[in-house]
């Protein structure tokens, strides 16, 4: 199923028996619980009206949990058994599936060595003496032997490696068979979804496709965020996406499913892709406009224009003349907003000036259509990049709070770049070979995804769905899956 042909089988054994005690004990666990609660219903001795009611409500709760009991002892039962199988498969396919490599290996320097010998058969002259001729058909039959030993061989470990495999998808579907039974089938016992339940399941589905779609977009729009419409598109769903794993962090914090650190390295990173670049534009544009500002300042108007342009001068001094509340403004609003680098290029292509996007405005070579291609993906932000184009000018003016905001915008564009793009690679290869993205969509988790914990698709290597069945079990029991407190 989605073992790879003549490898080692997937799936652990152990954990698959570990999982199949653990709902067989708590098979064992409701029928104490039910047999304590029949005591209660059976118990006359007492007649006082409240302990009618109890005695009611005692057999109308023993009635309710004993339907779920035959769920967990089949689970347990189909569990167990496949896990005993898996390990028999396992101990037949895995040894052959080594020794496969090893026997391939072999047989491809034989098949080198076997033409070798024919084409130094092929080869000897006319002339050559009978001993000679001899000699070289020993020697090629002896490596084609060789040959069709090792193909022998490998025969006998697909076989067996076959075998394993097919043992393994015989008790899979066995297993998936008998749990099916107590979910959907003649042992359900009126445990089935509500269309609430089935509801919830799309949408918990569609969610994760679309935080996958983020996840895409967040890599996506470092390199095409200058794209017209794609790159606005790209844009919002990368800062979606950035919210979306910071609201996540919190609330697996606040279920204690992660701890402080974890925590805060979650939420500092969805921070850190919102704001961070943004934040990194604002500084070094200080940085530049101060720089300006502070130079012009020593020259008449007529040679500031000259060296730095009028439209540079007004917006320099726009820049510098903003307060640190506005900044901070236009930092938190920013997320959604592209550079002006990106729209400038965006409007070019718009307006059909496909060269000039692509060659002029900085440019050089599509898909990076920015002069210093190399120093954007390494920086990942316009701004920083003309920052430093603006500070290979000589006689600029660069005081102390210039330099350090020059160095801060620089060092902080660079680290912000790699996080981002680490930070987004690693949540979409764990969203898709994780099963947190369309691969729980279309089946990856399971019955034994809650309660007792893991991942069924993990364990087995089977793309299983018993999802509702879970959701059943723990409308009785509570998420944990466990009988709450003692009867």
């Amino acid at each position: 199923m989605s073992d790879t042909q003549w490898q080692e089988l997937d799936g652990e054994a152990t954990v698959v028996e570990a999982k199949g005690r653990t709902y067989t004990e708590l098979a064992e666990a409701i029928t104490r619980s039910v047999g304590t609660l029949q005591q209660i219903v059976d118990d006359t001795s007492t007649t006082a009206k409240s302990m009618e009611a109890t005695r009611k409500l005692a057999g109308e709760v023993r009635e309710d949990i004993e339907k779920a009991r035959d769920r967990y002892s089949f689970t347990g039962e189909a569990l167990s058994t496949y896990g005993a199988a898996l390990r028999g498969a396992k101990n037949e396919a895995d040894p052959a599936a080594e020794k496969l490599r090893t026997l391939r290996s072999e047989l491809e320097d034989a098949r080198a060595v076997a033409r070798n010998a024919e084409s130094q058969m092929d080869d000897l002259p006319d002339s050559a003496s009978q001993a000679d001729k001899d000699d070289a058909t020993r020697a090629a039959s002896g490596a084609n032997a060789t040959v069709s030993g090792l193909e022998q061989d490998i025969a006998v470990q697909e076989s067996y490696w076959n075998s394993g495999h097919g043992d393994k998808n015989s008790a899979a579907g066995t297993a998936m068979s008998k749990i099916e039974e107590v979910v959907s089938g003649d042992k359900v016992h009126g445990l089935e979804d509500s269309t609430w339940d089935k509801v919830k399941n799309v949408a918990k589905g569609i969610y994760k496709v679309f935080k996958v779609i983020c996840d895409i977009a967040g890599i996506l729009a470092i390199f095409l965020s200058w794209v017209p419409v794609l790159g606005q598109i790209l844009m919002v769903l990368a800062a979606i996406g950035a919210i979306l794993s910071i609201v996540e962090n919190i609330v697996k914090f606040a279920r204690g499913e992660i701890g402080f650190g974890a925590m805060l390295l979650g939420v500092g990173l969805g921070v850190m892709g919102l704001f961070g670049g943004k934040a990194i534009s604002s500084v070094a544009k200080y940085a530049k406009a101060r720089s300006v500002v502070q130079t012009a300042s020593r020259m008449s108007n007529g040679a500031a224009k000259a060296k730095f342009g009028t439209a540079v001068l007004k917006s320099s001094r726009k820049t510098f003349a903003l307060t640190r509340g506005q900044r901070v403004t236009e930092v938190l609003k920013s997320p959604f907003v592209r550079t002006a680098g990106d729209k400038a290029v965006a409007g070019m292509v718009r307006n059909g000036l496909y060269k000039n996007a692509f060659t002029s405005w900085r440019g050089s070579q599509f898909p990076l259509p920015y002069k210093d291609g190399a120093a954007r993906f390494a920086m990942g932000n316009d701004d920083v990049v003309d920052m430093i184009g603006h500070f290979n000018q000589t006689g600029l003016r660069i005081d102390s709070v210039t330099s350090s905001a020059q160095a801060i915008a620089t060092v902080g564009a660079v680290f912000n770049q790699t996080a981002n793009l680490a930070n987004n690679a690693a949540k979409l290869g764990s969203a898709i070979g994780g099963g947190d993205g369309w691969g729980s969509y279309e089946g990856g988790n399971s019955l034994a995804t809650s309660g007792a914990g893991g991942s069924w698709g993990k364990i087995t290597g089977l793309p299983v769905n018993v999802d509702k069945g879970v959701t059943a079990v723990q409308d009785v029991f509570g998420n944990d899956g466990y009988v709450a407190g003692s009867w």
